[in-house]
């Protein structure tokens, strides 16, 4: 039955996260086996610049409409009305599938026919057959945002009902797909066989969450109650949000535009490394942002101040815990990490070299990155979407404006230092502004102070043990390199697998001395 004793019973943040990290982990290293079949299979080229270009007109529409935008309007709603009317939060369910999903399809076909000249404001340095190939497969992967408009809608639901897993497991067989289309259609069909595998893969990302949202006692209905007050709310939280797409998203269509400009490949390097930094940051930081929204939102909906802060507050250390080592060890092991993943067939050293410069500086905001996607659900859970929209957008035109300047300068790597610039600011803005926020609805002025001294503590111990943790793998990676050969896979590997063992060893000795909860829960768990 879906309702409020589900949301209650037996839930803990914690080990949803987990659930949502373990099935995100699933997900990123099938992407990763996606990326490095692509990648051998046609190099840092043409081909791979024109099949990722063809995604970002689909994937901003979908991440400017939906994306981070309807779902995190919709689950506050939602979870305030499943407490209380569990068949008025079904209609409003519906009427929110409806909705989005004929405005999307809609919205879609238009796009379909001012496709040509959108593609070639995307791409102005494409020409010839890498031109006609991004037009082709653009207009096939208009076809997915309608597909999961639905399956987000699908998602939503799950997620505020707090069921996490088959959420996670759908851009498992969403991958698969794309997978399928390389090795099975490409060889068929050509390049339209990758946008098909794209397409069956969303398909498949849709139907797999279908039983778990029927179980819930979800059934479609034919309504659209655009008059009922819950769906005004909605309409009200996601219209502000509108405007405020992921400053990730900027980065990736002006690293479209500029690297269409710049050196065959460009546009491969950056998404590969763009895809490679995603994953600890979709494992550590998006599923506990994830588990913990729809906690959030609960709290503020009972008015639950205090608890509001420690869940936000063990969510924070929670996820730096994590972040702050995987970016040092990801900036002090960018070329193994890049050699490891992606070298192999045509993709050549030159194409390696280009990709972990790009990683590295990613890395540097990597903490950043992490961070503000729970900030800004903070923000949502207590129904203001205007904040967060109103710093992500200056943060947004930082990143235009920097990338834009120094890539044309430095490259690819200019977009890279954009990004990462504007990153940094987007978080420390949110935090400022929603500490300011959290301290105005705690009547207690001891409760924020102890707020800020706990997180203060936790975050400078956590830095300490990473600094000591980089200073040792730093240390056996030269130590180890006169006896390996580094140009091996198998060198690589145990180069970067010892170095990295040795210096985490050192970050969980450091942690457990501070007494640090994560490392004295793995002690215990573990001896």
């Amino acid at each position: 039955m879906l309702g409020l004793k589900n949301l209650e019973t037996n839930f803990n943040s914690s080990k949803a996260a987990l659930i949502v990290g373990f099935l995100t982990l699933a997900s990123r290293l099938v992407g990763l086996l996606r990326d490095r079949l692509f990648a051998s299979k046609f190099g840092a080229g043409d081909i791979l610049d024109a099949y990722y270009a063809a995604f970002r007109i689909p994937d901003l529409i979908f991440n400017l409409l939906v994306l981070g935008t309807l779902s995190v309007a919709f689950i506050p709603v939602f979870t305030s009305l499943l407490i209380k009317d569990k068949q008025r939060a079904i209609k409003n369910a519906n009427t929110v599938l409806n909705f989005s999903a004929g405005f999307m399809t809609l919205f879609c076909l238009l796009l379909l026919l001012f496709s040509k000249p959108l593609t070639h404001l995307l791409v102005p340095g494409f020409t010839g057959q890498k031109l006609q190939n991004t037009l082709l497969l653009t207009r096939i992967f208009l076809l997915s945002p309608i597909i999961f408009t639905i399956s987000n809608v699908f998602s939503s639901v799950l997620n505020a009902s707090k069921r996490f897993f088959i959420v996670g497991f759908a851009p498992v067989l969403y991958n698969l797909g794309i997978i399928f289309g390389l090795l099975v259609l490409y060889p068929k069909l050509g390049i339209m066989g990758l946008g098909l595998g794209v397409i069956l893969g969303a398909v498949l990302h849709a139907l797999c969450q279908i039983p778990e949202v029927l179980s819930l006692g979800f059934s479609w209905q034919p309504v659209l109650d655009i008059k009922d007050e819950a769906v005004r709310k909605i309409g009200r939280l996601f219209l502000p949000r509108i405007i405020g797409v992921d400053n990730s998203q900027v980065s990736l269509l002006i690293g479209s535009v500029v690297g269409s400009v710049l050196a065959s490949g460009s546009i491969a390097v950056f998404t590969l490394a763009n895809n490679l930094q995603a994953v600890p940051v979709g494992i550590f930081a998006i599923s506990s942002a994830v588990a913990i929204f729809p906690v959030l939102s609960e709290e503020f909906a009972r008015q639950e101040h205090e608890k509001f802060l420690d869940s936000l507050r063990e969510t924070i250390v929670q996820i730096s815990f994590y972040i702050i080592p995987i970016s040092i060890l990801l900036l002090l092991l960018r070329a193994h990490a890049v050699r490891l993943a992606f070298g192999a067939g045509k993709f050549n050293w030159d194409d390696t070299r280009a990709t972990f410069q790009v990683l590295g500086i990613f890395s540097i905001s990597l903490f950043t990155q992490a961070l503000s996607p729970l900030f800004s659900r903070a923000f949502y859970a207590r129904h203001n979407t205007k904040i967060p929209v109103v710093i992500n957008l200056g943060a947004m035109a930082l990143n235009a404006f920097l990338a834009y300047y120094l890539g044309l300068r430095m490259g690819i790597s200019g977009v890279a230092w954009g990004f990462t610039l504007s990153s940094i600011l987007n978080a420390i803005a949110l935090f400022v502004v929603l500490h300011f926020s959290l301290s105005e609805s705690v009547d207690n002025s001891h409760t924020i102070r102890l707020f800020d001294q706990q997180l203060i503590d936790s975050l400078l111990k956590i830095l300490a043990a990473s600094l000591a943790m980089g200073l040792v793998t730093y240390a056996w990676l030269y130590a180890l390199a006169p006896w390996l050969d580094t140009h091996t896979g198998l060198g690589l590997l145990v180069q970067s697998g010892v170095s990295a063992f040795f210096g985490l060893s050192t970050l969980f000795v450091c942690a457990y001395y501070v007494k640090l909860p994560q490392a004295v829960r793995l002690a215990k768990k573990l001896f």
